[in-house]
């Protein structure tokens, strides 16, 4: 039924498709997109609450979040996949929910390639082409041109179970890509191949993002691919978008406990607050060490939890006035990075990430060190 589907959503009511240029692009090509207020119910549960989202044309927006967060859910509503059961959907300002998914002219990309077996690597490329009835010297052109963009011009006359699950995927996407639509959709496209080949295609789907300019939303759960990648990050759950905002800003400064603990490692510090001079406090430890942070406007209680990353806790050779004695109970080497947990005199765990150099030795479990952090290496959460 998803292959049935992808192939209704590649099909375009009109011939005719802008030319795919290799060159940065000029300006978005993509289209405005307005989650209003939606609703998604199956039975009693409910997977889409009353969501709200605006993407900007020529955006790229990641909806990160756990599984059941909704993220999937909302993709398929917008693609037409699925009804909505409340609230409104539009693109450059028009209603689409009553729109059929074939006539929306999305390119979308699967986690698994949804490509035709009996057909090469071209032929699923120009798959969109033929069903838009383009006549055969331009559909060829716009393939090569697609293809060299993918990097698969050498792979044109190759079926899908000739090629890598790096290359299949390519091909996927250039499949979505070769009309040029306005917006792609992208659910969880790279899930599935491994760590370093994955890495390499999210720095090419940044850079084709820049090219073509077109609007696009992609879906994952890996933190990572969505602070590599994207402009702005909708982290999602339990049916919420409980967060919008820049990569930097969702890692750095998160608005919520959840958020925090989500999106990356991080140290989460109960405390007391003895101080407040502007956007930074003054805060005390239950073992008595007190230290500042930065906080947003309206940060209010006596009582706060501190973020402080792991790669923002320094070790130091002797004690200083801001640093606190900690006992490590873990330590192992990762090749670049050690990762070290610590516990602090009051109990508190806190884990370091410092990047393995010279000067530094891993330390032994049981051995006693100096640890500290500066004002703007913690952010107060609440």
């Amino acid at each position: 039924m998803m292959q049935i589907q992808a192939r209704r959503a590649m099909r375009s009511e009109s011939p005719d498709v802008q030319p795919v240029s290799t060159a940065p692009a000029q300006q978005a090509i993509g289209s405005s997109i307005s989650v209003r207020s939606v609703v998604k119910k199956y039975g009693a549960f409910v997977a889409a609450d009353r969501v709200s989202l605006e993407i900007e044309p020529g955006e790229f927006v990641t909806l990160l979040g756990p599984s059941g967060s909704g993220k999937t859910t909302l993709l398929n509503l917008l693609a037409g996949f699925q009804n909505i059961d409340g609230g409104d959907i539009l693109v450059d300002g028009r209603p689409i929910q009553h729109v059929p998914t074939h006539r929306r002219g999305f390119g979308m990309v699967f986690q698994s390639y949804a490509l035709f077996p009996n057909m090469t690597v071209a032929q699923n490329v120009g798959f969109p082409l033929r069903m838009a009835r383009m006549d055969r010297a331009m559909t060829d052109r716009r393939v090569a041109e697609t293809l060299e963009m993918m990097r698969l011009s050498e792979h044109a006359q190759k079926l899908p179970s000739q090629m890598s699950g790096g290359q299949q995927q390519r091909v996927a996407i250039a499949r979505a890509i070769v009309m040029r639509p306005k917006v792609v959709l992208m659910d969880e496209p790279l899930s599935a191949l491994d760590r370093r080949l994955r890495e390499s295609i999210q720095i090419e789907l940044r850079e084709l993002h820049q090219t073509i300019g077109s609007t696009i939303l992609f879906v994952t759960h890996d933190q990572s691919e969505a602070l590599t990648m994207s402009d702005r990050i909708a982290v999602m759950d339990a049916g919420h978008i409980v967060q919008v905002d820049r990569p930097v800003e969702i890692y750095r400064r998160p608005q919520s406990r959840f958020v925090a603990s989500f999106v990356g490692e991080s140290n989460l510090i109960d405390a007391e607050v003895i101080q407040r001079k502007g956007k930074v406090l003054t805060l005390r430890t239950p073992g008595g060490h007190v230290f500042e942070a930065a906080s947003r406007d309206g940060v209010h209680g006596k009582r706060a939890t501190v973020l402080v990353r792991p790669e923002r806790i320094r070790i130091h050779d002797q004690p200083t006035p801001h640093s606190m004695p900690a006992t490590v109970i873990s330590a192992l080497f990762l090749g670049e990075v050690l990762r070290i947990e610590v516990r602090l005199d009051d109990g508190q765990t806190l884990l370091i990430r410092c990047s393995d150099t010279s000067e530094i030795t891993l330390p032994q479990v049981g051995q006693k060190l100096q640890i500290g952090w500066g004002a703007a290496d913690g952010w107060v959460l609440s």
